[in-house]
């Protein structure tokens, strides 16, 4: 517990400034993005739907790029056969 305290103090300090230790890896000032991982049109309706994708979901809003990924969706959300209560 003492190392994940000490951890997060020289996680702390070194986002408030102080010297950073060199186990902390140097976020890049930019990100790139790939083109699969954006969505939306910048609406609020379309939050989180690839609206130029070819694949639409039978049950719901969302867009796939294949049908494959628009099946394991279908598979892993909607299919009733796979939902099981805990």
């Amino acid at each position: 517990l003492a190392q994940v305290i000490l951890g997060q103090e020289k996680l702390s300090n070194s986002v408030l400034g102080a010297a950073r230790p060199s186990s902390v890896p140097i976020m890049p000032e930019t990100m790139e993005i790939s083109a699969a991982a954006k969505s939306g049109d910048g609406s609020t309706q379309n939050v989180g739907i690839k609206v130029d994708a070819k694949f639409a979901c039978p049950e719901c809003r969302q867009k796939f790029d294949s049908e494959k990924a628009k099946q394991l969706h279908w598979k892993f959300i909607h299919d009733p056969n796979r939902h099981q209560e805990d």
